[in-house]
């Protein structure tokens, strides 16, 4: 009768600790995760103080790539001869930090789901203040 009684409660604590994992929704991953991989950049505005908000329109060629290695390197192309690399940072649940060579970004992010990604970076160090905003889709 013991056999049976821990059997049986063997058996309930598998079956209440496998019915209890489930896959995690888009909601309730981290940042880190949903940035991850290519994007495709559609357009970027730029806009320098007080002036006026310059839009660049891109093609399907034009990326940022999130990679995820030891690095945390990000790959951005503008144009067939404009690649830079760099890295990035998450800091908080929607915040993160682009650095590259010739600038580096402090990021927040507008939006994400898994087709579409638009956040808004702070050049640092510059002014009159520099802020880009990104428009992305998978």
């Amino acid at each position: 009768m013991r056999k049976r009684l821990t059997l049986v409660a063997v058996m309930l604590l598998f079956v209440a600790g496998f019915s209890a994992c489930k896959k995690q929704d888009e909601a309730t991953k981290p940042l880190r995760s949903k940035m991850l991989g290519k994007w495709s950049i559609t357009k970027i505005e730029v806009k320098t103080g007080s002036d006026p908000v310059v839009t660049t329109n891109y093609t399907a060629d034009d990326y940022i790539d999130f990679k995820d290695n030891d690095d945390d390197a990000v790959e951005l192309r503008l144009g067939a001869n404009n690649t830079v690399s760099g890295s990035f940072a998450v800091i908080l649940n929607n915040s993160f930090y682009l650095d590259f060579s010739a600038k580096d970004l402090e990021c927040k992010v507008v939006s994400i789901s898994e087709r579409a990604f638009q956040f808004t970076g702070t050049r640092v160090g510059v002014s009159p203040a520099v802020t880009e905003t990104y428009y992305l889709t998978r």
